[in-house]
């Protein structure tokens, strides 16, 4: 039996970015609200500030070095062109063009070419780029 399901902007775009290789909106939803939910370890009630992170700067999250709500920055010099991007919980990234779980996907949507986020956003607060800051963990 097969079920219409209507999401905003947001969540579609969430969805797209935990996609892993070719799966079909079905099977992430899967894997992320079934899959987990059927561990065959210890279980532990868990509360909503504690949910597992999904996007790769989880680590800097957790460690203090970035904060949600954060910018990230990364500027073309020569044509002047400045994209933005903010960290949200569980260590996604949002643009204005959606929301991204990797540094790299997202500074791609912007510019429109491959690039290393890593190296190329810089985080607005601190001053360096996330690769300096993950290289401190």
């Amino acid at each position: 039996m097969e079920h219409e399901l209507v999401v905003d902007n947001e969540v579609f775009e969430a969805l797209v970015a935990a996609r892993r290789g070719f799966e079909s909106a079905n099977d992430v939803l899967r894997r992320l609200l079934l899959d987990s939910s059927r561990s065959t370890g210890p279980t532990k009630n868990v509360t909503n500030s504690e949910q597992p992170r999904a996007g790769q700067l989880a680590a800097l999250l957790e460690r203090g070095l970035i904060e949600s709500g954060d910018d990230l920055r990364h500027e073309r010099v020569r044509s002047g062109q400045v994209f933005v991007a903010e960290v949200l919980d569980g260590g996604l990234l949002r643009t204005d063009k959606g929301v991204y779980g990797a540094p790299s996907p997202a500074l791609k949507a912007l510019v429109g070419s491959d690039i290393n986020g890593w190296q190329n956003w810089i985080h607005t607060r601190s001053g360096k780029t996330l690769s300096q800051l993950r290289d401190s963990l």
